[in-house]
């Protein structure tokens, strides 16, 4: 079968494209490589600027609130990893990690991106033994120890304010000599007797035996350096996108997102791209599911207008 259109990942702008294509009547699968919907909604242990919530909610609870838009409508994801994308006649076709195939006269990119490396000594031993980049998966691991973040956007702000209600002492790693994220969280950290503020430095490395027992620094201006002892390391650092799986070219911007048009469309006839994976100015949540709506109106409009 046909599909009109094929949407790989079910974050916030995923899921909406489902739920638009639930309602234009389209033909459609969804695959995600998690076991559960959401994304990176997942990760925030609250989220203070969706629209609807002005008291704020928590990450896992906003995932409930989409898993059951997605129930009420009898929508269904497929679990698993998307392989490949190839174009064939009148179409394209995924290929998922399972050995299944679908095919499909169009597709929707909203695969996100993953966390970004920092690409220094003793990070690849690290991870999951003391290094992590989920602050709500594992704050609780390190209540009453010193830990240190790296970071210095809005995430990066967001979770360290969290993770102070475990961590006794927690040092800010941030390259720049000032903070470009939202006021009120710079405003909180500041105001925060148990985070101590390393504005102006790089990480080096990182050491330890088992597990994680120290950070060391170099400060940008001075060259110094400085080791820092601590229990655990959380990583914020940004995000890289995903396009490895595609067979086929895309106009890329520099950073390696997906450029695309108002309609959401990319540089390959009926490819969509969507959410974070996008090219563009302002990756929120709110922003996320306006371009899932937009892709399946332009998709309608494509094939059935």
């Amino acid at each position: 079968m046909m599909l009109d259109t094929f949407i790989v990942g079910a974050g916030p702008a995923g899921i909406t494209a489902a739920v638009y294509a639930k309602r234009y009547n389209l033909t459609f699968e969804m695959l995600e490589k998690e076991s559960i919907v959401g994304g990176k909604v997942n990760y925030p242990h609250w989220i203070e600027n969706f629209i609807g919530y002005p008291d704020g909610i928590k990450g896992s609870s906003l995932v409930k609130v989409l898993e059951r838009h997605l129930h009420v409508l009898g929508i269904q994801p497929i679990q698993g990893l998307c392989e490949k994308i190839t174009e064939i006649q009148n179409g394209y076709e995924v290929t998922t990690s399972k050995g299944d195939t679908y095919q499909s006269k169009t597709i929707i990119i909203a695969t996100g991106t993953v966390s970004k490396k920092l690409g220094i000594p003793g990070e690849e031993a690290f991870i999951g033994k003391g290094i992590s980049t989920c602050a709500t998966c594992d704050a609780p691991f390190f209540k009453n120890k010193t830990i240190a973040v790296v970071g210095g956007g809005d995430s990066a702000l967001a979770e360290t304010n969290y993770l102070s209600e475990f961590a006794s002492k927690i040092y800010l790693i941030h390259r720049r000599e000032e903070f470009r994220g939202v006021p009120s969280l710079v405003k909180a950290l500041e105001e925060n007797s148990s985070i101590q503020l390393y504005k102006g430095y790089l990480p080096v490395s990182i050491q330890g035996d088992q597990f994680v027992q120290s950070i060391t620094i170099q400060n940008k201006q001075t060259n110094q350096q400085e080791t820092l002892v601590v229990n655990g390391v959380f990583i914020f650092s940004g995000y890289t996108p995903k396009t490895d799986f595609i067979a086929f070219p895309l106009a890329l911007d520099d950073q390696g997102f997906i450029k695309t048009d108002a309609e959401m469309k990319t540089s390959q006839p009926r490819v969509y791209a969507v959410g974070d994976i996008q090219s563009k100015a302002l990756r929120q949540i709110v922003t996320a599911t306006s371009d899932g709506a937009i892709a399946i109106h332009s998709i309608r409009n494509l094939l059935y207008a």
